[in-house]
């Protein structure tokens, strides 16, 4: 009997990624559009990533979604980046051929759960994100872009943090600034947006909270 057994594929690669719902979302979504296609969702340590970009060109996937802690570091071993994502950080790889491009939706996602699901225009806000890793950098560029008035980064490792805001202030010309996060860090009374960028309140520990001071916000 003739037929075609083999499936497309797609995987999502962090670490952690257990508590990661994306698979059964998209898989749902495949099987509605009547695609035999597989999404994967595998756990890569950090040391790992090159070799499992070599697996995505093995195996022929259409492209694979990136969540902690390889948004920036996968740009390293793809073939070209889109625009905007190398502004960014990558969270989308997708296929063109035999070349792997990579692809930036969390900051444009951001924004639109801000502005259809919170009701908040961010132009004119003042903001202060906590995390200097690719999830901030996504943020803070669309805020930047999107004309917010003060956006003060908050992050623990100082060369880090004072790295991403001279990048992204000289690239977006906005006001972006840098604050250490030592010990407990206390924000500002005249903030409109508080936005947690960091791995804080991820799986396992679901219900930790950063170490910030909220009585005079």
């Amino acid at each position: 009997m003739a037929g075609d057994f083999t499936a497309e594929l797609v995987a999502c690669l962090g670490d952690p990624v257990r508590e990661n719902p994306t698979g059964v979302m998209q898989e749902a979504a495949f099987r509605a559009l009547g695609l035999n296609w597989r999404y994967l969702t595998i756990a890569v340590p950090p040391a790992n990533l090159r070799d499992a970009v070599t697996g995505i060109r093995a195996f022929g996937m259409r492209g694979a979604n990136l969540t902690i802690p390889h948004k920036v570091a996968v740009m390293d071993h793809l073939d070209q980046i889109a625009p905007d994502a190398a502004l960014i950080a990558v969270n989308t790889v997708r296929r063109e051929g035999d070349r792997l491009i990579g692809e930036n939706t969390d900051g444009k996602g951001f924004l639109r759960g801000l502005r259809l699901d919170a009701r908040v225009e961010p132009k004119g806000k003042r903001a202060v994100v906590l995390g200097a890793g690719g999830a901030a950098r996504a943020i803070v560029t669309e805020l930047a872009l999107a004309g917010a008035s003060d956006i003060l980064i908050v992050n623990r490792s100082i060369q880090r943090g004072e790295r991403m805001v001279a990048e992204l202030a000289q690239k977006t010309k906005a006001p972006i600034r840098f604050a250490a996060w030592l010990g407990t860090f206390r924000i500002p009374p005249d903030i409109d947006l508080l936005v947690n960028a960091t791995s804080i309140g991820l799986y396992p520990d679901v219900g930790a909270m950063p170490a910030i001071d909220l009585s005079r916000a």
